[in-house]
């Protein structure tokens, strides 16, 4: 799923729009506002910067409150799609994810790894890219067909094994 397809993020946007579009309003207001409060005879007799800060103070309040709405809106609308946008998986990636994840224990909390690690379906694909482009032959691509079927008949354990043991020897050659 398409991050601005979603729902929540489509509404999201539209809040963040209104509450631009108020924002202008509340400007303009303010400035009409505050420009016929100091035409009037109640800021007579009143210094200039107290009248203008008087008269001027609702529609500040009212812009700073819409602003820090707008703010918090498009946070959580950026945060939203990113979410749900779609994270490219790859070996390279997936093997410095876990790097992070032995330097960092935060970056254990988030698990990375496991979202990054291609699937078998996406190793598939890619095989089945690379024999349509004439990369690899027929035999090599049933080989590693038939062990991404062996992987598959052991959970992936085998595979992940083997990715532990190599990341533990580049993690000990580089420290």
């Amino acid at each position: 799923m398409s991050a601005l397809s979603s729902t929540k993020v489509k509404t999201l946007f539209a809040g963040f729009v209104f509450s631009l579009v108020l924002l202008v309003g509340i400007a303009v207001v303010g400035v009409f506002g505050t420009l016929a409060a100091l035409g009037g005879s109640a800021y007579a007799n009143t210094p200039l910067v107290f009248a203008v800060f008087n008269a001027a103070f609702p529609y500040v309040v009212a812009f700073l409150l819409d602003a820090l709405l707008a703010a918090a809106l498009f946070v959580w609308m950026v945060s939203s799609a990113v979410r749900q946008a779609s994270m490219p998986r790859s070996e390279r990636l997936a093997g410095l994810a876990r790097i992070a994840e032995r330097l960092s224990p935060e970056a254990r909390d988030v698990g990375l790894s496991e979202r990054l690690e291609p699937t078998k379906e996406d190793r598939m694909d890619e095989l089945k890219d690379r024999y349509v482009a004439g990369e690899i032959d027929e035999d090599e691509f049933e080989r590693r067909m038939m062990r991404l079927m062996d992987e598959n008949e052991d959970g992936g354990r085998a595979s992940a094994r083997r990715s532990y043991e190599r990341t533990t020897r580049e993690f000990e050659r580089e420290f």
